[in-house]
């Protein structure tokens, strides 16, 4: 679910609130998102270090308590260690997501800007669900596919986008698969 569907974040971040509810303690988030930065391409992977929340909007209403929310390692280093780690060929970029209202596409104008507010990837999602996740004291790990690259000689389509997630969609699922292999190791219990 996304805001632009006309979602309010209370609706974005109810998966997020039930599998908390439910006893999950990592919550591994995924999303198709835009490269800003000159070195990634199209099917890349990147392990999100940082989130700029530019939607406008937080989940932070106050039925989530205290609502002055720490997000520094909002996305958890050991998890992102444990992905770098079980990566296993997978190649993998790390960098900063600007989470945004959507569902346009950014103009040349706004990929700039976001260049030089240090994003190394657009999407339209992931922040809220983290930020919700946060404090409800998850661990989060955020992965973003980049599906395309952003920019004035860049001019992805909406079916462009679908077919780099498609074919994205096998080594994220070998990472995350490798991931939750490498969880279940390192806990005590094995399981």
């Amino acid at each position: 679910m996304h805001r632009y569907q006309g979602y309010s974040p209370e609706d974005v971040t109810y998966l997020v609130r039930l599998a908390a509810a439910a006893g999950a303690k990592t919550l591994v988030l995924t999303n198709a998102a835009g490269a800003l930065n000159e070195e990634y391409a199209a099917g890349d992977l990147m392990l999100i270090a940082d989130h700029l929340n530019l939607t406008g909007a937080t989940p932070l209403d106050g039925s989530l308590g205290n609502p002055f929310l720490n997000m520094v390692d909002a996305y958890a280093p050991r998890l992102r260690a444990l992905a770098r780690e079980a990566s296993d060929g997978v190649p993998l970029r790390e960098g900063v997501y600007a989470g945004l209202p959507g569902p346009a596409f950014e103009t040349p104008a706004e990929a700039l800007a976001l260049r030089r507010l240090g994003a190394d990837a657009a999407g339209m999602s992931t922040v809220l669900e983290t930020i919700a996740a946060r404090a409800l004291g998850l661990e989060v790990l955020g992965v973003s596919a980049i599906t395309n690259v952003i920019g004035p000689a860049h001019h992805p389509s909406s079916q462009d986008v679908l077919a780099v997630a498609e074919r994205c969609s096998e080594p994220l699922a070998r990472l995350i698969g490798a991931v939750v292999a490498g969880l279940r190791r390192a806990q005590p219990d094995g399981g």
